[in-house]
């Protein structure tokens, strides 16, 4: 008589346990990573708006001989004059202090960001600076 063999199937319960171990120490990996690459494009996506802010600040200057201000509730409308489109920006808001000599411009994080914080640039040493989770990693590197 011919000896039945019997095939297996499926997985045993250790290769189970290695394939669920690869899988942490990939996600443990991952979730980092993903959350900084997050947080980083609401930072550029508000970058970007402040030097719309800045680049519509000298456009000012040079018409009126001074930068202006919007803050507070009118901000969204004094921006909206100046040529600069706010209504898709969830990530922070944004408000400006000028004078005849300098300005500043700061980015403040929304409860939807999920990030706290502020982005400030200050036209008069042209730094820029950061409080909270926004680090100043995440900053441009090069005063502008």
């Amino acid at each position: 008589m011919k000896k039945l063999l019997h095939s297996r199937k499926g997985f045993t319960l250790v290769e189970l346990v290695v394939v669920i171990i690869i899988v942490g120490i990939l996600a443990a990996i991952a979730a980092p990573l993903y959350l900084h690459y997050s947080e980083m494009s609401k930072v550029r996506e508000a970058l970007g708006i402040i030097k719309a802010i800045t680049t519509s600040q000298k456009v000012e200057k040079i018409r009126t001989l001074r930068y202006y201000t919007a803050s507070g509730g009118e901000a969204k409308t004094i921006f909206t004059s100046k040529g600069i489109d706010l209504s898709d920006a969830t990530f922070f808001t944004y408000e400006t202090v000028g004078d005849a000599d300098s300005f500043t411009v700061t980015a403040t994080a929304t409860p939807e960001s999920g990030i706290t914080g502020t982005i400030t640039y200050d036209s008069t040493s042209k730094a820029w600076s950061s409080t909270g989770d926004i680090t100043d990693s995440m900053l441009p590197e090069l005063s502008e």
